[in-house]
């Protein structure tokens, strides 16, 4: 069995900062779910669940990457 190649510690660091960007991304995505969800807006949550998608695609592919890992989709 072969040996998992190291990443550079630089694509390590900024795949850690992505990680952290996306958390932070999640969180102001919150607070705006909140507001969408008190005046009812049927369009504006639908737009953030695409946007939810999206973060959810950068936060699983930055997650596996910093593992080594690539699942291609």
């Amino acid at each position: 069995m072969a040996t998992p190649t190291r990443l550079a510690n630089k694509t390590i660091w900024a795949l850690e900062e992505i990680i952290v960007a996306a958390m932070n991304a999640r969180s102001a995505w919150r607070i705006c779910q909140e507001i969408a969800e008190q005046r009812m807006d049927p369009v504006l949550l639908a737009r953030l669940g695409r946007i939810s998608d999206a973060l959810s695609r950068i936060e699983t592919t930055a997650r596996e990457a910093r593992q080594g890992r690539y699942t291609e989709r």
